[in-house]
């Protein structure tokens, strides 16, 4: 069964009622952050949970681009807001088969460090009840799950 999200634009991202930021450093260049990042198909090597992920129709891809992802058997499809080449990039989520939210938008921005790449994930959401009692254990668990894929990202890249 589908639920549908709310279309929010990027102004959801000051505006929702519930929002998780969390950081991470990798030891990478930004520009290969951000292909890993911006390239679905390879996030089933890195990151946590998926296990596909794509977009609809060929390159290149950007703003309003459509996204398919299953990500541990929750299905979602997706529209791209903001591809602002090696330094944001931003997602709603149109539907999906977890009833988590009636919005929900995610946004990662990339800077420079001395070392690598700072990584910034935020998740704006408009929860619903299943949200709403995961609340207190949410943020450590999404700043786990970006540290993990941020160490599963340079271990891919190191070869």
């Amino acid at each position: 069964m589908w639920f549908r999200f709310d279309p929010v634009e990027l102004d959801f991202l000051e505006r929702a009622p519930q929002r998780h930021i969390v950081e991470a450093s990798v030891a990478l260049p930004r520009k290969v952050v951000w292909r890993a990042f911006t390239d679905a198909s390879t996030w089933h090597e890195w990151w946590p949970g998926v296990r596909s992920a794509g977009y609809r129709g060929e390159p290149p891809f950007g703003v309003g681009t459509f996204r398919e992802a299953d990500v541990g058997g929750w299905l979602m499809e997706e529209t791209v807001l903001a591809w602002d080449e090696g330094r944001r990039w931003a997602y709603r989520i149109d539907r999906s088969t977890v009833p988590m939210a009636r919005a929900q938008l995610e946004a990662t921005e990339l800077s420079d460090e001395a070392d690598g790449t700072r990584v910034r994930w935020t998740l704006a959401l408009q929860p619903r009840l299943l949200m709403k009692l995961g609340q207190p254990w949410f943020d450590a668990s999404v700043q786990r799950m970006l540290e993990r894929a941020m160490r599963n990202l340079e271990k891919r890249e190191a070869g």
